[in-house]
């Protein structure tokens, strides 16, 4: 590729929603990606890796034509959130009712929207897509990293975008650091089919051992999150699938009814990242390669798609005004608009990791409180929901 092009290292959700933003308008991309997904068939049992999407996302991915693209019987809405302390009287609910919404955002596997956006990108003739990549290395230099695909050598690209994970390797290669934090905990992640069937409400409950999740899935079928320290992390995943079961209902609230089917199962440690910079020479960072947060809340991938949608509308200017892609104030310029975005969102739920999971010994009545108040907080807690919706 000629040095006018911009190179997507990473065709994940991100990765791919930038390629299709940036060949919609017409300027040239070529999207790298190892391991590309296998689009869910119909009647396939919901799949481990999911997201949430608020409204914003939705509305960028009907932009991108991507979301009437979706299989409407793999999407889940949910129109109430729901969180408590087992340790106190306080709740604290959402409902979509309350912003005069029909939901307030949808579920999906990952897999299923990252094979949707990758089909959509094969469309474009402004977008070459390499998915799976063969051969493709990248080598630190002191001019910043270099990619060289095996059998083709080195690509010179104006601009290269990092969309390779948390553990980015072309970060990595640039010597761009990072903040990092552990929070000592793995995530447990089971997909099920209960009885009853799960509805339209996401919930949230907090433990001495950690928080647990529901998140509705499509067709009646559910996401189980369940936050434990690594060694009941290791010691659940050696068990067989009805004593798993046999867990879940015990640990899990008695409204969630049992566990029919266990699909799937899997943990994953739980950490937090954040790059001490979101570019540097002609590289530049989006989604969880600049940075990761704690899954609780579901909000990664909604600030990864508005790290895209920044960066492709300032790439758009500087093509308009005849600038490279990698201009620097442009670089600059989507640093400053989506860092602050991003830290607000990873300090927010790591204040509620540390609220909820350290002992308060008398104290922890307050943490009841706190969500009392927080329930009945008016304007307060519409100006939070309208954030995490919209991120504004």
């Amino acid at each position: 590729m000629d040095n006018e092009g911009i190179v997507i290292v990473g065709g994940g959700m991100v990765g791919a929603a930038l390629a299709v933003d940036l060949g919609q308008r017409g300027i040239p991309v070529r999207l790298l990606e190892a391991r590309p997904p296998q689009m869910p068939t119909a009647d396939e049992p919901p799949r481990l890796r999911v997201s949430a999407l608020n409204q914003r996302s939705i509305e960028y991915l009907q932009k991108l034509t991507a979301w009437p693209a979706l299989q409407s019987g793999r999407v889940a809405d949910f129109d109430e959130v729901l969180t408590w302390d087992v340790s106190g009287s306080g709740r604290l609910r959402f409902t979509a009712l309350e912003l005069g919404l029909e939901r307030l955002g949808v579920f999906l596997e990952n897999d299923h929207l990252q094979a949707t956006l990758l089909e959509i990108a094969r469309t474009l003739s402004a977008v070459r897509v390499d998915a799976p990549v063969e051969g493709l290395e990248i080598e630190s230099t002191e001019d910043g990293p270099r990619l060289v695909i095996d059998g083709e050598g080195p690509l010179d690209p104006a601009l290269i975008v990092a969309a390779d994970g948390g553990g980015s390797p072309l970060r990595e290669a640039a010597g761009i650091g990072s903040w990092q934090g552990d929070y000592h905990q793995h995530a447990v992640v089971a997909s099920v089919r209960t009885n009853p069937p799960a509805a339209t409400c996401t919930w949230q409950r907090f433990t001495p051992t950690g928080p647990q999740a529901l998140l509705p899935l499509a067709g009646g079928d559910a996401s189980l999150v369940w936050y434990v320290d690594p060694a009941r992390a290791e010691s659940l995943a050696q068990l067989d699938a009805d004593a798993f079961v046999r867990e879940l209902e015990t640990a899990f609230p008695e409204a969630l009814g049992l566990v029919e089917t266990l699909h799937g199962r899997a943990h994953f440690p739980i950490r937090r990242r954040h790059a001490r910079r979101y570019w540097q020479g002609n590289l530049v960072l989006v989604g969880d390669s600049a940075h990761v947060i704690h899954p609780l809340a579901g909000q990664g991938v909604n600030l990864g798609l508005r790290d895209a949608r920044d960066l492709a509308g300032r790439i758009a200017e500087a093509h308009r005004l005849g600038l490279p892609s990698s201009h620097p104030p442009l670089l600059a310029a989507y640093e400053r608009a989506r860092r602050p975005d991003n830290q607000l969102m990873q300090s927010t739920m790591t204040a509620f990791h540390y609220g909820f999971t350290t002992p308060l010994g008398p104290l922890a009545g307050l943490r009841s409180v706190g969500l009392r108040l927080a329930g009945h907080g008016g304007w307060v807690k519409r100006r939070v929901l309208r954030y995490a919706l919209e991120g504004r």
